[in-house]
C-alpha cells in the first residue's frame, strides 16, 4: 500500500495539474458549437442565395417568355391588319400571386421597300401586381417577310399530289397535272381562306408507254383514302364528279366546291429551265471542290462546286448570284444561306445535279428586296438529264413515269424558308414537318407532316402572310 502510495505521488511530480486545466473542456465546447454554428450559418446564407438566383431566374425566363409572347400575338396581329402598328399600352400575358405579372409592348417598323417589317417586343415582369417598377425586363426583336401567293405555289407534273398524316398546304393555289392522294386528316386551304386546285387527270396509261402522260378517260383524279382529308375551296379537275366519302370537297368562306361546269383543265408541264445555259456560264476562276464551300462567307456569282456539298454547323453563306453543284447538296444544323441585297429583285437559282436535302434548323434569308433562292435538280432515272455531253431536255413515256417517284429533294423539321422555292424538275419533292415555303414543283410534290405548311411564291406583295425570318435578343438599355 505504502509503495502505490509513492508512485502516485512521484506522477503527480511529472505531471503537475494546472490550475486552468479544469476550463479546457468547456472552451473546447464553446469553440466547437460556435464553428458549427458558423458551418450552419454559412450553409444557411449559401441555400438562401441559390433560392434567390433560381427565384431571379424564374423571372427572368418568364420575362423572356413575356417578349417572346409578344411577338406572336404581334405576327397573328400582322396576318389580319397588314398596318398593325405594335402594342403601345402593355398587354397583360399573366398575373397571379406565383409569378407575379407579366407584360409585353411591341412596334412594328416597315422598311422604305415595304418588304420587310421589324418587330421589337419588350416583356417586363413585376414581383406583386401593384409594383410599379419591372423587376426584370427582357426584350426579343424579329424580321418578318410577308408571302402572297400570285398564281400556283404548288405546280405537279403527272406524279400529282400526295398529303398524308397532319399535313396542311394553305396560303397558295394548287394546279396538278396528274392526281391528288389525300389520306390521314390532310387538308388544303382552309374555311376562311379557300383555294383554287385544278387537276388535270393525265397519268394514263398504267402501265405507262409511250403516250404517257395522257388524260385519264374514266377515273377520279381527286382520291380520299380516307374520311378525314378535307378541301377548301374552288375545284375544278378532269372527270371527277365525288365530292369525297365525308363531302370532302367544301367551299369554305367564298370558295365554289367542286365545279362541275368548269372548263377542261389543260396539261401544263411544270415551268422550264434551260439548264445547259447556267452550266455554260460558270465563270472556270469560280471552280472549287464542293468541300470548300464553306470555307468561305459568300458563293460568286456562276460559280460551280464539284462533287458534293454539306453545310453544317454555322456555316455562314452570302449568295451573289447562280451557283452549279455537280454532286449533292445537304443543308443542316444552324447553317445560313442569305442572298445578296446587291442582286435585287433577280432571284438566284442553285443548280443540283444529284439531290437536295434540308433539315434542322437552318436558316434561308430572303434580301432587302424580298427575293429568295430557287432550288433546281435535274436528278431523274435516266442520266441524261444531268450529262453535259449527251444532255437530254424532255423525259416522256416510261423515262418520266420512273422517275417521278424518286424523292431527290426532301425538306423536313421545323422549316422556316419564305420565299425559297424547290424544284424536282424530273422527280418528287417531299416535304415534311411545319413551316414556310415559297413554292414546291416537280413531277410530283409529296406533304407528309405533323402541321402547316405556308406557301407564298411572291414576298411581300397583294394579300400576305407574314412570317419570321430572323430572331435576336433585343437589350432596351443598350
Amino acid at each position: 500500500m505504502i509503495k502505490k502510495i509513492r508512485r502516485l505521488t512521484l506522477m503527480r511530480k511529472i505531471w503537475p495539474q494546472k490550475p486552468n486545466d479544469r476550463g479546457w473542456f468547456l472552451i473546447s465546447a464553446i469553440v466547437m458549437i460556435m464553428f458549427l454554428t458558423l458551418i450552419g450559418v454559412t450553409i444557411a446564407a449559401l441555400v438562401a442565395q441559390q433560392y434567390r438566383s433560381a427565384r431571379r431566374e424564374e423571372y427572368v425566363q418568364n420575362a423572356q417568355l413575356t417578349a417572346e409572347a409578344g411577338i406572336e400575338q404581334s405576327v397573328n396581329q400582322l396576318n389580319s391588319n397588314n398596318s398593325f402598328g405594335g402594342y403601345s399600352t402593355p398587354q397583360t400575358f399573366f398575373n397571379d400571386t406565383v409569378q407575379g405579372k407579366g407584360v409585353f409592348t411591341t412596334s412594328v417598323a416597315t422598311n422604305s421597300a415595304g418588304t420587310i417589317k421589324t418587330i421589337t417586343s419588350i416583356g417586363e415582369v413585376y414581383r406583386t401586381s401593384s409594383d410599379t417598377t419591372p423587376y426584370i425586363t427582357r426584350g426579343v426583336k424579329v424580321t418578318v417577310v410577308g408571302t402572297s401567293s400570285t398564281g400556283f405555289s404548288v405546280y405537279t407534273g403527272p406524279g400529282g399530289l400526295i398529303m398524308s398524316g397532319n399535313a396542311v398546304l394553305t396560303n397558295t393555289n394548287v394546279y396538278v397535272s396528274g392526281t391528288i392522294a389525300m389520306s390521314g386528316n390532310a387538308q388544303i386551304g382552309t374555311y376562311s381562306q379557300p383555294s383554287t386546285v385544278d387537276v388535270g387527270n393525265y397519268a394514263c396509261p398504267n402501265p405507262p408507254d409511250s403516250t404517257y402522260p395522257s388524260l385519264c378517260s374514266s377515273s377520279q383524279p381527286i382520291i380520299f383514302n380516307s374520311s378525314n382529308p378535307i378541301i377548301y375551296g374552288s375545284v375544278c379537275a378532269n372527270g371527277q364528279t365525288s365530292t369525297g366519302p365525308n363531302n370532302n370537297i367544301q367551299t369554305g368562306n367564298g370558295g365554289q366546291g367542286l365545279e362541275t361546269s368548269c372548263p377542261t383543265v389543260s396539261y401544263n408541264p411544270p415551268p422550264t429551265y434551260d439548264r445547259m445555259a447556267q452550266v455554260d456560264a460558270v465563270n472556270s476562276d469560280n471552280i472549287q471542290s464542293g468541300s470548300n464551300a464553306c470555307n468561305g462567307s459568300t458563293w460568286n456569282a456562276n460559280s460551280e462546286f464539284t462533287g458534293n456539298v454539306s453545310l453544317t454547323g454555322s456555316c455562314n453563306i452570302t449568295i451573289n448570284g447562280n451557283v452549279y453543284i455537280t454532286g449533292n447538296l445537304s443543308i443542316s444544323g444552324s447553317s445560313t444561306l442569305k442572298v445578296a441585297d446587291t442582286l435585287g429583285s433577280t432571284k438566284p437559282v442553285v443548280l443540283v445535279d444529284g439531290t437536295i436535302t434540308v433539315n434542322g434548323s437552318a436558316q434561308m434569308i430572303a434580301n432587302s428586296s424580298g427575293t429568295g433562292i430557287e432550288f433546281i435538280t435535274f436528278k431523274s432515272a435516266n442520266d441524261c438529264t444531268t450529262s453535259n455531253t449527251s444532255y437530254c431536255s424532255s423525259l416522256t413515256g416510261t423515262d418520266l413515269y420512273n422517275s417521278q417517284t424518286e424523292t431527290n429533294i426532301s425538306v423536313s423539321g421545323q422549316v422556316n424558308l419564305p420565299g425559297m422555292i424547290f424544284d424536282a424538275y424530273w422527280s418528287e419533292v417531299k416535304i415534311s414537318g411545319t413551316g414556310n415555303l415559297g413554292a414546291a414543283t416537280g413531277q410530283t410534290v409529296y406533304l407528309d407532316g405533323g402541321g402547316s405548311v405556308l406557301f407564298g411564291t411572291v414576298l411581300a406583295s397583294g394579300t400576305q402572310t407574314w412570317a419570321i425570318t430572323s430572331y435576336e435578343p433585343y437589350y432596351p438599355n443598350g
